[in-house]
């Protein structure tokens, strides 16, 4: 662990001193509060306070990476097929 030294208003640490004994200690709330600055970090805070088994999920990068690739017309083109469908129908 490092110790880290902040800067801020009176009323503001003394409010966040109070929200976090309820939570624990003032330190942890700061470190959980950093963690979900990232979207993987948030993910990990959530799953421990939620207790759930979060060892399956993937950062976004690698979902988009493992995403099978699209078989036939890209859904651009089809849409758009549609939505010309339905204008003719109302012309």
């Amino acid at each position: 662990m490092k110790k880290v030294t902040l800067s801020m208003s009176g009323d503001v640490v003394e409010r966040a001193k109070s929200k976090a004994r309820r939570l624990g200690s003032l330190s942890a709330v700061v470190e959980d509060f950093l963690w979900t600055l990232d979207g993987e970090g948030l993910v990990d805070v959530l799953c421990r306070d939620l207790s759930l088994e979060c060892d399956a999920f993937l950062p976004p990068g690698e979902v988009a990476a493992r995403r099978p690739k699209a078989l036939g017309r890209p859904a651009s083109e089809l849409v758009a097929e549609l939505r010309r469908g339905r204008l003719d129908d109302i012309s």
